[in-house]
């Protein structure tokens, strides 16, 4: 081949892009439609493209960085879901996230989206089960932890901004919350293995059990907290955009008993909620 037939750097790099993310690996992708659209002769002369080595024929070159590239997905996927890997064991999480990565292929330019959908993705595709199921659950609040570690910052409410709600504001006064945070309405309690893997390693699967968690960040660390029904609903219908008295209304409404008792637990939520850093501006 002439100087002048050689193709273009571009061409050889999309070429090099589609052989390495193939699914099937390097002898699979060399003779694959897309590459042969780019460079045909690679397919019947794939020396012509990609040189050996003293140790390696070309097609072993190109076998290194096309298992690379999945390796080096797999670690990230690993990385952000390491109790969903627990629950689901090394290899039924390799299998499930091979099958993702092929599926669902990194289109940005960072990787902090690659793992978007994947708590979607073992909901469709693991077998039926409480265990698949619970894994769903656990991967929803790691996709939760990373996707507030990456949000937009916002300061928080003061204690001070708090106290300067009155009570006759209620009817129009709207709480936004931070970016940072996620609601979580699960079919089992995975915060609580969470907390348990991480202190003893290996829990027992619980049993199905509804539970509420929020996942928020301050400043520059992540929490996860389990909320109680009443709770999560009013934080719930806050985040929503109702006013104080909408979303008390809407998640007290039912409830009976002493409203002494009911304005203390009230008080509870709202200070476990500022000192969380929940809330960052009064709208009125």
């Amino acid at each position: 081949m002439s100087l002048r037939d050689a193709p273009r750097l571009e061409t050889i790099e999309r070429w090099m892009q589609a052989v390495v993310m193939h699914p099937e690996g390097a002898e699979a992708a060399v003779q694959s439609k897309p590459a042969r659209r780019l460079l045909p002769q690679a397919a019947t002369n794939l020396e012509s493209v990609v040189l050996p080595s003293k140790s390696l024929s070309s097609i072993e070159r190109l076998g290194i960085y096309a298992h690379m590239y999945y390796a080096r997905l797999l670690e990230i996927l690993v990385a952000e879901y390491p109790t969903t890997q627990l629950v689901l064991g090394e290899k039924a999480f390799e299998r499930a996230g091979r099958r993702f990565l092929e599926r669902n292929p990194s289109k940005h330019r960072t990787l902090s989206h690659l793992s978007e959908r994947f708590p979607e993705f073992l909901s469709r595709h693991l077998p039926p089960g409480n265990r698949s199921r619970f894994a769903v659950d656990v991967a929803r609040i790691e996709r939760a932890m990373e996707d507030v570690f990456d949000a937009a910052r916002a300061e928080p409410l003061t204690a001070d901004e708090f106290a300067s709600i009155s009570a006759d504001q209620w009817h129009r006064v709207r709480l936004r919350v931070i970016p940072a945070l996620r609601l979580l309405k699960l079919r089992f309690p995975a915060n609580d293995y969470m907390n348990m893997a991480r202190r003893r390693g290996r829990p027992r699967l619980p049993r199905a059990r509804e539970t509420f968690v929020i996942v928020y960040r301050r400043d520059f660390q992540v929490f996860r907290r389990d909320q109680e029904a009443g709770q999560f609903k009013l934080l719930a219908a806050l985040a929503s955009g109702r006013t104080l008295e909408q979303a008390v209304r809407s998640s007290v409404s039912g409830r009976g008993g002493d409203a002494d008792r009911l304005a203390a637990t009230l008080g509870a939520w709202f200070r476990e909620w500022a000192a969380a850093g929940i809330f960052c501006a009064i709208e009125r």
